[in-house]
């Protein structure tokens, strides 16, 4: 029988509690502000109460959509996640071997990759960046609390520079990660870097934001750069997924993402 002190997996939330909070504490800084200039400068009051609605307005919106992407609530991170395996099943790999999450975060991905597929080994690595509420410890304790970390190795690297040798692994998959990488702004050479990883035929399945044109540009000519390196490459609209509260389908929820697939040259 379980008890009231056993650890629950804890998979976080993308949509991150602090940026709620900064953005209420906003809401409650202009309405004091409105408040106290009432009195000696109408128009700013005026403008103040009006920003104050709208910074409540996104604030409710934030809310929403941490409900909905919570494992708790819409399971919307659960489905996006699902997405990815099952596209790897799909391009034809067979749950066996050495799979490579890059970006792992809170664990998610990789867990239920482990959890799915009993003869897969997993490596997660991530930076751990603090203002993501995720760290190595909890990607650990996840993998314990679902009884797979015995198949499962997480390490803090940078994903500009990854510590494996080239064709280390049957699959590499990494989930709404590049666009945050800071030590290596072109994107062509993060992709790179990750395909490198890949073994010879092997498959990769990467989602993030590749509809971001100030980042990844025209999303062809991105693909074309990779082609040297692929037998296959694909990319995937999935900025109004299926089943989902439109409201997510924003650019600063999940309204720029994609998925590129394919396999590397054998």
């Amino acid at each position: 029988m379980g008890t009231s002190n056993e650890y629950r997996p804890r998979y976080g939330n993308w949509v991150s509690s602090k940026a709620v909070i900064l953005l209420f504490v906003c809401f409650l800084l202009l309405l004091f502000g409105a408040e106290w200039t009432a009195a000696g400068c109408r128009w700013l009051s005026v403008v103040m109460m009006v920003s104050a609605f709208l910074v409540l307005i996104v604030t409710m919106l934030f809310l929403r959509a941490r409900t909905a992407l919570s494992y708790e609530g819409g399971g919307v991170q659960r489905r996006v996640l699902e997405g990815i395996l099952d596209q790897a099943k799909a391009a034809g790999w067979d749950g066996k071997g050495k799979m490579l999450d890059i970006g792992c975060g809170s664990g998610a991905l990789c867990v239920m990759a482990a959890k799915r597929e009993p003869k897969v080994m997993v490596t997660g690595v991530d930076q751990w960046k603090s203002h993501w509420e995720y760290s190595k410890a909890q990607c650990e304790a996840n993998a314990q609390a679902e009884g797979v970390a015995n198949r499962i190795f997480f390490r803090q690297e940078d994903a500009a520079k990854l510590p494996f040798v080239d064709g280390m692994f049957d699959l590499v998959v990494s989930n709404l990660t590049f666009h945050q990488i800071r030590t290596q702004k072109d994107k062509r050479v993060l992709m790179q870097e990750a395909l490198r990883t890949v073994k010879p035929g092997g498959i990769f399945v990467i989602q993030d934001t590749f509809y971001n044109k100030r980042l990844y540009g025209d999303t062809e000519a991105f693909l074309q750069a990779l082609a040297p390196y692929v037998s296959e490459i694909h990319l995937v609209d999935n900025r109004k997924m299926e089943d989902i509260p439109k409201y997510l389908h924003l650019p600063f929820f999940l309204g720029q993402m994609g998925m590129i697939w394919g396999r590397v040259k054998a």
